[in-house]
């Protein structure tokens, strides 16, 4: 019974480590990695959307509002 009490508090008390790690974005791999995908994406993510996509997304809302609800 003493065990299964000791193994209960363990389970509530976080580890001391997690206590003293640094939030994801203070880390430095995980900064190296957000300024490399930025460095490799932000051009391609500021191209705009080719005039067919964009079509095809607005001829898809339309018919959703054309339809009662529960009928997509």
């Amino acid at each position: 019974m003493a065990d299964d009490n000791k193994s209960q508090k363990d389970r509530a008390d976080p580890p001391a480590r997690e206590k003293n790690m640094k939030a994801p974005a203070e880390r430095p791999f995980d900064m190296w990695l957000h300024k490399q995908l930025h460095a490799m994406y932000d051009e391609i993510a500021a191209e705009p959307l080719p005039d067919d996509l964009i079509n095809l997304i607005e001829n898809d809302a339309g018919s959703k509002k054309d339809k009662p609800p529960g009928e997509e």
